[in-house]
Formats: C-alpha cells, sequence, structure tokens
C-alpha cells in the first residue's frame, strides 16, 4: 500500500545526523526555532572509523547540558603509544591530562545519544531517509525527502548543510571546496577471539614509507585498524581483500606487538573511506550555512574530527540564532573564526608530517612536506565525492 506524502513546514532543516547535525539541531531547538533534522541511511555506522576523542570532549558537552561518555557506555582511552619520525617509541598517558582520560567510542551509541538529545529539545527527526532532493526558493528551502517508504514534502526558512566532507548541498548552492590531498582511509575491524581479551586502551600510531596506520579498541571486544595513504598511491581493489590487508598490516610492529596472541580475526571490512583535508571557501550563503566535515574537515592524525564537528555544530547554530536576532555581522565573524583556525590547523599538520625524515623522497611525505600543502592544492570534487 501507497503511504499518504507528508507536507512537512519549520524554520530550520538540518541534513546530517553526525556530531554537527545532532548539535546543530539540538542547539537550534533550544533556542526556540522549529527544526527538522533529516538523518539518512548509514549502513556502516555501526563501524564507523573515527572511533576515538580526546579527554577534553567530556567538558565540551558538558558545557553544552549534554553527559554521553561514561565507562559504562564508551572505553577509556589509556593514551597514545606512536611510532612516528623514528624507531622509538613515544608513549603519552592520558594520567598526566588535566581533563583525565579519552574515550574510544560506541560510535552509533555516541551519535544516537546526540540526536536523542535534539529530539529531546523539540527537534523533529526524519530518519532512515534514502534520498533527499533539495531546491532553493524565493522564501528558503523546498525538500523532496524519501522515508521509509513515504514521500515528505518540507519547507525551511534556513538550510544547515552538516553531509560531511562532499559538503553536497552547499555545492550544489553555489559553494567552492579547497580540497588540501588524496588521503584516503583503509579499514576494517577485528574482533577479540581470545577469552582473557585484550587489556590495552592505548591509540597506536605509525608511520610507514607511504602513509601510516591507525589502531584502537572499540566497545565489544573489537579493535579498529586503519591504513591512510593517498589514493593514487595504493592498489584500493587489492587493499579491500580481508587477506591482502591482514598481510599488509603484518609488517607493523606496534600492531603485531599489541595482538600478538590475541587472535583478532576481521570481522567487517576492508572498506575504503574519503579522509581529505577540505575546506569551503566561504562556509554560509544565501539562506544556507555549512557545520562540521562540510564547512571544514582535517586529517585524523590531527584528532580534531569529532571535537571539531561538536564545536562546529554549536558554532554555526550560535552565529545562525545571533544573525536573526541581534548581530548582523554574526555569519562573518564565524566565517573568520574559521578561516582563522583552519590556517592554524594546516600550519600545524605540516609540522607534524615534517617530523617523519625517514622516507621524505616517498611521494607521500614529499607532498606533506612541501611547503605549498599548508596553502592547500586548489579545488574541486574529491577523489570519493
Amino acid at each position: 500500500m501507497v503511504r499518504p506524502a507528508v507536507n512537512f513546514r519549520c524554520d530550520v532543516c538540518v541534513v546530517g545526523g553526525g556530531p554537527a547535525g545532532a548539535i546543530a539541531a539540538y542547539v537550534l531547538a533550544g533556542a526556540g526555532a522549529g527544526v527538522a533534522l533529516i538523518v539518512r541511511d548509514r549502513p556502516n555506522l555501526a563501524l564507523a572509523v573515527g572511533e576515538t576523542v580526546p579527554a577534553e570532549t567530556r567538558p565540551l558537552l558538558n558545557r553544552l547540558g549534554l553527559d554521553c561518555l561514561s565507562a559504562d557506555l564508551h572505553l577509556p582511552s589509556a593514551g597514545t603509544m606512536a611510532r612516528w619520525g623514528s624507531d622509538a617509541v613515544h608513549c603519552r598517558e592520558a594520567i598526566l591530562s588535566p581533563y583525565g582520560c579519552g574515550w574510544h567510542l560506541d560510535r552509533r551509541l555516541f551519535e544516537r545519544q546526540l540526536i536523542a538529545a535534539a529530539v529531546k529539545k523539540g527537534a523533529a527527526l526524519l530518519e532512515g531517509c534514502a534520498r533527499i532532493e533539495t531546491k532553493s526558493a524565493l522564501t528558503g528551502w523546498e525538500f523532496q525527502i524519501e522515508s521509509a517508504g513515504r514521500q515528505i514534502y518540507a519547507t525551511a526558512s534556513y538550510l544547515v548543510d552538516c553531509t560531511g566532507r562532499t559538503a553536497r548541498l552547499a555545492v550544489e548552492a553555489g559553494a567552492r571546496r579547497r580540497i588540501h590531498d588524496k588521503l584516503i582511509a583503509i579499514w576494517c575491524v577485528a574482533e577479540e577471539l581470545h577469552p582473557r581479551g585484550d587489556p590495552d586502551r592505548r591509540i597506536y600510531l605509525e608511520s610507514a614509507p607511504d602513509g601510516w596506520l591507525y589502531s584502537a579498541q572499540i566497545p565489544n571486544r573489537r579493535r579498529v585498524m586503519v591504513y591512510f595513504t593517498d589514493g593514487d598511491l595504493c592498489d584500493i581493489s587489492r587493499m579491500r581483500s580481508a587477506a591482502n590487508f591482514e598481510d599488509y598490516i603484518a609488517n607493523f610492529f606496534h600492531l603485531n606487538a599489541v595482538t600478538d596472541g590475541l587472535q583478532y580475526r576481521i570481522v567487517a571490512g576492508p572498506f575504503c573511506a574519503n579522509a581529505v583535508s577540505t575546506n569551503l571557501v566561504q562556509a554560509h550563503g544565501d539562506r544556507w550555512i555549512a557545520a562540521g566535515d562540510a564547512a571544514q574537515s582535517f586529517d585524523p592524525l590531527s584528532s580534531q574530527g569529532i571535537v571539531s564537528a561538536i564545536v562546529g555544530g554549536n558554532n554555526a547554530a550560535a552565529a545562525l540564532i545571533a544573525a536573526h536576532s541581534w548581530d548582523d555581522c554574526a555569519l562573518e565573524k564565524l566565517q573568520a573564526d574559521l578561516d582563522g583556525k583552519y590556517a592554524a590547523y594546516l600550519a600545524e599538520r605540516h609540522v607534524h608530517y615534517r617530523a617523519e625524515q625517514r622516507w621524505k623522497e616517498r611521494p607521500f611525505w614529499q607532498r606533506r612536506h612541501n611547503a605549498s600543502a599548508v596553502e592547500g592544492q586548489g579545488s574541486g570534487a574529491g577523489l570519493f565525492d
């Protein structure tokens, strides 16, 4: 039976159910705006790469009135162990942080916590959306949404684009993206087979001739393993084979030392994901604003992804509220803040990659040692956009 179409009207439509979208909807609804939060199907969400957040995430969420991080729901992180720049092992223990431990997230649960908070504030949730089409109108935006077998026709005065690195809606509205590299993530999730489990709660980083490896535990006796490289330096189809991926990561000293005797088995993946650093030349326009990865995305080496998404969603919502209440320059101030933070990020990224000189003649490292990389490598479509 064909379900009847639904007409829906709101002040602001937030597209994207990640941390940026959920926080933007939470703040806007808390300010009294009529908000629709549109969440698309994401079948691999339970296995998402962005699993670990730094210790300062908890006080950040607490300032927003959110209490999402606890040891009974997510795994505390004991710190970081890295081999970067030399064969020496560098450790940073969580006990030395004034904010305590970081967190290895159950990513699906974490995002459901944020979405639930937005709904509790009054946001209307439209989830399981298979298709979203938008059209700019004189009075705002028109949406045609396919959700759970029904058609939803929605109108909104304002659009918040939280669609991730592609910034699909902002680009369709005329925004221009800068793309600063060609980084991809090839990743898998493995489960522990040994009955005693894995007691190590640290993050592992290790550089390699053509990229670097990241690994961390996640809840439910699982570990995520990710290889970062440039898309044109890797046979992606070959690395998507579990056997080939296992053979490759066997060359990484740290991960072998951690998993030796624990009998990990790949249960999902390998998958390939876009991990490029991008930013919009201007993150707002006529009745739209971008937040989170849609506005600015960061190299996973920086550990800024989820934190920046939370801050970005909050700041975009706050600027939108201010612009429509008392501050005609709120969006321009937000843009200046974004520009300054991204310039600082690119400079810091350059410093961190320059610290690894062992393979400075290899293309992956040459690109990141080149000072022009700080300014970006042009604009246009990303590798997997």
